[in-house]
């Protein structure tokens, strides 16, 4: 009967520190978890995105002109006629023409500033891509640029690349202000899937489109110079 009571004993004894380190085992792990669940007292952090800004006009025109001549003129295709009824409300204080013809082409253009003698205004705005299907866009335009005579400002137009060779155009017209320290390129074929800008073809203006056109133009030749 002594050994058997001693035999409990020991029994007992490791049972108690069995439980004993369970315990333990549990309370260490309680603190664990309240450890992993405590909210910080760090502000939180949040990743910020850059904001870029873009421009539909390479390079943005700042400066107005200076004082003297106030003439606009306008040479394009079926695309910017469509500004016709709010471009000289655009650009107020300009003297505008508005020589613009449906599928006129960029050699019709180029003719028109030769018989011009290339003083065509102060200021001139140039839309001839819609209709161009292939070729040195870049070439065409050098010409033209070189007839003017008197153009303090040159803004040239991009146009909806409806066939793949206005894409190329796009490209040459975009470059020109690298080369041509008075050319701004406006850039409407990037806004001009806006919708309501333009009808079912996606090329000629609605209401919307017109103001939206002609508000780009009249952002790249700046406002109106005061009197000489």
């Amino acid at each position: 009967m002594g050994r058997n009571a001693s035999r409990n004993r020991s029994v007992l004894a490791f049972l108690i520190v069995a439980v004993l380190l369970v315990s333990a085992g549990c309370a260490s792990a309680r603190v664990n978890d309240a450890a992993a669940v405590t909210p910080s007292t760090e502000p939180p952090t949040s990743a910020t995105t850059a904001v870029t800004s873009t421009t539909t006009t390479i390079p943005a025109i700042d400066l107005p002109l200076p004082p003297g001549d106030d003439s606009v003129y306008i040479l394009g295709d079926s695309v910017i006629l469509g500004t016709q009824y709010v471009i000289d409300s655009t650009l107020a204080g300009w003297r505008v023409t508005l020589d613009a013809k449906v599928s006129r082409r960029m050699d019709q253009g180029l003719d028109i500033v030769r018989s011009k003698g290339g003083a065509l205004g102060r200021v001139v705005v140039v839309h001839l891509c819609t209709n161009w299907f292939g070729g040195d866009y870049g070439a065409a335009a050098d010409q033209l640029i070189a007839m003017l005579k008197g153009a303090d400002r040159i803004v040239w137009v991009t146009c909806v690349p409806w066939v793949g060779e206005i894409k190329a155009a796009n490209e040459a017209i975009k470059v020109l202000p690298s080369r041509y320290p008075n050319v701004a390129a406006v850039d409407w074929a990037a806004v001009a899937g806006t919708p309501g800008y333009t009808s079912g073809d996606g090329l000629h203006l609605q209401g919307v489109g017109q103001n939206a056109l002609a508000d780009l133009v009249a952002g790249a030749i700046g406002p109106a110079p005061a009197p000489a």
